[in-house]
């Protein structure tokens, strides 16, 4: 790609902090064979406090700080296939951000890139007529110096297409393991300037642990320390050089690190001083502060301190030995999973998975061959719906896709998609039917699925592995039912050993589960593909109102219980409202109240009208995916993009999915379902349905799923 970055400074950190973070991130895309042109403006004596010369990976274009040369910039960036706008350039930003825009087309996508999204964010939230605020809809994708989730989840809120962040990272080109210098031994390094609020969380965490072991040598490196009083154990470096860091982080027996107080309260904010000193093979202690465990695992490659005490503690209990086993580990994690090599990948899949209007067919076309439950019958399953929704977007962008399905009695009685409009559907009767005639397809396809469930799953696996040449995926719509399985190895689809050969692990399940996939089972790449909801299909209609609350879903002893919780006890204790059981294999045992209607099977030709009869839907999720959390099931989007407003039960990840309260509501017993149907209003009923709509559309379609798993495959490949 051409790519043209707007930003404060490449070749000065001087007044730019962001500086080493655009030098990692651009470097890396340099070296992926992007060609990158780098504007940044003439303020603030940067050009005059260089720390590097023009680097020779990338095109550096200094322009005056005038409104005239900035739309001179912006227009010699027209025709790049990407224009990146990040934030603090520190003149004419509010000009900038919209100009970019004038670029957007159909070869050319924009990307606001925020480096303090937490200021950002809270700018903007302040003041309703703040420029951006009424721009981030319009960028392709915001990238972000951090943020995790709960700065995701603000962007999504102020209508961001879609938000990824980009977090620093380590350049294993610059920091690395040196021997010890002398001058920089001791038992606590810290560097850190001394600047406007954050001294008070030094004083916390590295003075105070200071004055309490007060045999130990403490070093602290910065600038404004000299009138400061510091205990008679500190030795102030003053300012030390970036040429001696790695000197500084391998000397001392460990070295602190610490949020700044602008992202400490909402995590996931790493800052490069972590990733550089874990470079060097320094043991870190670090504040306690969410999404750590995202990057190093708390007590094995990193000791965290929850205050000065805690640090205390750390320091007159470690000794050289522990010191270096954390630090490898740190170390081997680091560089295993957090350099900027790494960074530019993840930037490459965001661009491929983010939709976008001005974008067109998918630019490299692939041939996809899927080996899945089914897709001809939606009977008693979920699967069907899924593959039909993803094969008909990855179609429509121009791939190959074929999808082979056992022949069963039970699906071949319940067909209701026979031959579909897309893509090629293919029955056969065994594995060796399968390996007889289907062995050139998966031989030659660029990637091949395997779903879970499929019958004789471990056999058909094994026989991928040693025929296909492309990528090898796993696509798991029963993920914590299958890792349980796994684990005991009663599954009968998957073994642990198969698991590992996979090169891609697709999972219904996010969170912390893709990470247990990796690191305690030994999956090559893990990712989260969840379900979607095809728009065309699934959409509000002028059906009149049947039921106040419509439940569909397959019987299931772990979800019975709440059934009987969140329907039958409501409708005994409402015999004047009105409810509906939708979904097969309900025992005849259960006794149904009179006012709840039952419906045995519904083809999913039906379910848009289902789901606009009711005046709420309710959604309950299986045992083993409550336990996990991060477990959307395809009914709960489906119900949303008919603008259906959704009660559901309550489980970690959902609030990444839709706003508590303002998306969706959430219930906990009878007596929240009783209050739901009779307090709330019709018109707060359709505001809250249109919120969970929009959000549907911006982030959980067909097509996002398919750009995702575009994305997924290119990753694997690089």
């Amino acid at each position: 790609m051409n790519i043209a970055f707007f930003a404060s400074s490449l070749v000065s950190a001087y007044r730019s902090g962001a500086a080493t973070y655009y030098r990692g991130i651009v470097r890396a895309l340099a070296e992926r064979g992007h060609r990158v042109t780098f504007y940044e403006p003439d303020v603030f004596e940067r050009q005059q406090h260089r720390d590097i010369p023009d680097p020779a990976w990338t095109t550096v274009v200094v322009y005056p700080p005038t409104v005239e040369a900035v739309h001179r910039m912006v227009e010699s960036a027209r025709g790049a296939d990407l224009v990146v706008k990040a934030s603090g350039v520190g003149v004419h930003d509010a000009l900038l951000e919209a100009a970019v825009l004038s670029l957007q087309g159909p070869r050319t996508m924009v990307a606001f890139w925020d480096v303090d999204a937490p200021t950002t964010l809270d700018r903007i939230a302040r003041d309703p007529t703040d420029p951006l605020r009424a721009l981030v809809p319009r960028y392709d994708v915001v990238f972000t110096r951090g943020g995790g989730p709960p700065v995701v989840a603000a962007y999504t809120r102020f209508g961001a297409r879609r938000c990824v962040p980009i977090y620093n990272a380590l350049d294993p080109s610059t920091h690395f393991p040196v021997p010890p210098a002398p001058r920089f031994a001791g038992a606590l390094g810290f560097l850190g300037n001394r600047l406007p609020g954050g001294e008070q969380r030094i004083e916390k965490f590295f003075l105070r642990p200071a004055t309490l072991v007060p045999h130990a040598r403490f070093l602290l490196g910065g600038a404004g320390w000299d009138d400061k009083p510091l205990p008679a154990n500190v030795d102030y470096l003053r300012h030390v050089h970036p040429r001696d860091h790695n000197a500084f982080n391998t000397s001392p027996l460990a070295v602190l690190d610490l949020s700044h107080d602008s992202t400490a309260p909402s995590g996931y904010a790493p800052a490069t001083r972590l990733f550089e000193a874990a470079g060097a093979g320094a043991c870190l202690i670090t504040d306690a502060w969410l999404g750590i465990e995202e990057f190093l695992e708390p007590e094995r490659e990193v000791l965290v301190a929850r205050d000065g005490e805690d640090v205390a503690i750390e320091v007159a209990s470690l000794d050289a030995d522990e010191a270096h086993r954390v630090g490898q580990r740190a170390r081997a994690r680091i560089t295993a999973h957090h350099t900027y090599a790494h960074r530019a990948l993840d930037v490459e899949a965001a661009l491929a998975a983010s939709p976008s209007p001005v974008r067109g067919r998918s630019p490299s076309r692939m041939s996809f061959a899927f080996l899945g439950l089914s897709i001809t019958s939606s009977w008693g399953n979920g699967h069907a719906t899924t593959y039909r929704s993803l094969l008909r977007e990855l179609f429509a962008l121009g791939h190959d896709v074929l999808f082979l399905e056992r022949d069963v009695p039970w699906y071949a009685d319940n067909r209701d998609l026979a031959q579909p409009p897309f893509g090629r559907i293919a029955l056969y009767r065994s594995v060796d039917d399968l390996q007889a005639r289907f062995a050139p397809a998966i031989r030659d396809a660029d990637v091949v699925v395997v779903g879970s469930y499929v019958p004789d799953g471990i056999a058909i696996g094994e026989w991928v592995h040693a025929t296909a040449r492309g990528v090898t995926a796993f696509y798991d719509l029963d993920t914590p039912v299958t890792l349980a399985d796994v684990m005991t190895g009663r599954c009968e689809y998957l073994t642990a050993e198969l698991l590992r050969k996979y090169r891609l692990y697709l999972s219904f399940t996010g969170g912390p589960t893709l990470l247990r996939l990796e690191r305690e089972l030994g999956a090559p790449c893990a990712r989260a593909l969840y379900c979607s909801v095809d728009t065309t299909v699934y959409h509000p209609d002028d059906h009149a109102r049947v039921w106040d609350l419509g439940y569909m879903g397959t019987y299931s002893d772990d979800r019975q219980a709440a059934v009987q919780r969140y329907i039958i006890e409501p409708a005994r204790h409402a015999p004047n409202q009105r409810f509906v059981v939708a979904g097969p294999q309900y025992p005849r045992h259960i006794e149904w109240p009179s006012n709840v209607h039952r419906i045995e099977h519904l083809a999913p030709a039906e379910h848009r009208a289902f789901y606009n009869r009711s005046s709420f839907t309710l959604n309950l999720t299986r045992g083993a995916m409550l336990a996990c959390g991060w477990s959307p099931s395809v009914r709960l989007f489906e119900a949303a993009a008919c603008g259906a407003p959704i009660i559901s039960d309550t489980w970690h990840g959902l609030d990444e999915l839709f706003e508590p309260g303002r998306e969706i509501l959430l219930v906990r017993n009878g007596d929240d379902i009783q209050r739901y149907l009779r307090d709330m209003s019709e018109t707060a009923r359709r505001e809250l349905g249109a919120r969970g709509r929009a959000r549907v559309l911006a982030a959980h379609t067909a097509q996002h799923r398919a750009r995702q798993l575009e994305a997924h495959i290119q990753e694997v490949r690089a």
